[in-house]
């Protein structure tokens, strides 16, 4: 089977492996469609992602849709061929429907795809076939495309992000910096919370537009222009930049919350921060997710218009293109139903 391996930076190398045996508990997946975010742009650009350092050739990739090709003669929860999926990255995983993981698989070796957060690192979806357990695999509801299904990760991190401010949505007025996919979804996902209006902010025109078409109260430039001081109640940083971390805290009203959804750089930063003080704000952290893929695939049924943050381009170097707005993914499959 073909791979695509980070074997430095900026360099990506196809090369022939033989297909996994499948495990007799496990669940041949044909992988169809992944994802890139940002972590795979940062490896790629860098070698590491945030504290994670890349050590050795790493296939990265963890936003997956795959159809079920394979069963091991011991696989539970009832899958067939030709059925589609989304794979949970993490291992060990909370079974479908659930937000915990089993105290029975609480043992487990941890494992992320596409990540060097652990040694051996652990190779992600860049690949044709992958062998997981099914305890990791998410049905698509019907009717929904797999290439929307592919925001379903991504999705999951941002309904994290936001239910560490969920009791404060209903009612809110939000604002959240960065209109790449994250923040975009940021954007839908706190619409049908209950938030009284969200103000998305950028640099990219493009950008900007997309998140008007998906429902944004406002969106501002911040080349040009800044959201006014004390004019929200939450923020959402999705960007990563240390001015936007600044510019949140100059935003939020005092008592207000500051969810910091973006990765920061690993490098120290001087951050003007005393306003955290002054205004007795909450600023809480967000990192990937848990038990939030079914209820993400959920918000993808229902939310058609996530659609529109989907571009299917298969150059990698695209993810970094300030003209390319809304997701980047890669056709692995090539498959024409998709």
């Amino acid at each position: 089977m073909r791979v695509a391996e980070l074997t430095g930076i900026r360099t990506i190398a196809l090369s022939d492996r033989p297909e996994p045996a499948l495990p007799p508990a496990h669940v041949r997946v044909r992988v169809d469609l992944v994802g890139l975010c940002g972590s795979d742009l940062s490896y790629f650009a860098r070698g590491a992602n945030g504290d994670f350092v890349v050590q050795a050739p790493l296939v990265l990739g963890h936003e997956i849709i795959g159809t079920v090709t394979g069963l091991g003669p011991e696989a539970g929860d009832g899958f067939r061929l030709g059925e589609r999926v989304a794979v949970h990255p993490a291992w060990p995983a909370p079974a479908a429907g659930e937000s915990a993981i089993s105290p029975a698989l609480i043992a487990e070796p941890r494992s992320f795809l596409g990540s060097a957060s652990t040694w051996p690192h652990t190779d992600g979806g860049l690949q044709e076939v992958l062998c997981v357990d099914p305890g990791r695999l998410r049905r698509l509801p019907a009717g929904l495309p797999a290439r929307t299904a592919v925001l379903a990760e991504p999705t999951a991190v941002v309904l994290h992000a936001l239910a560490r401010v969920e009791h404060a949505l209903a009612g809110a007025r939000v604002a959240i910096s960065g209109a790449g996919p994250i923040g975009l979804l940021a954007l839908v996902a706190a619409k049908r919370a209950g938030a009284a209006s969200v103000i998305v902010t950028d640099v990219r025109a493009a950008a900007l537009a997309l998140a008007r078409d998906l429902g944004a109260d406002q969106t501002i430039d911040v080349s040009t222009a800044s959201v006014p001081e004390s004019a929200v109640d939450i923020a959402v940083e999705a960007s990563g930049a240390v001015a936007s971390v600044e510019s949140a805290v100059r935003m939020t009203r005092e008592g207000g919350a500051i969810v910091q959804l973006g990765m920061l750089p690993r490098d120290a930063r001087p951050m003007a921060l005393s306003g955290l003080v002054v205004k007795e704000l909450h600023l809480v952290g967000s990192h990937r997710f848990g038990g939030e893929l079914d209820a993400a695939l959920a918000l993808l049924a229902s939310a058609p218009e996530c659609a529109r943050i989907v571009t299917t381009i298969r150059a990698f170097e695209a993810v970094a293109d300030p003209d390319v707005v809304g997701k980047v993914i890669v056709d692995v499959s090539g498959s024409p139903s998709l």
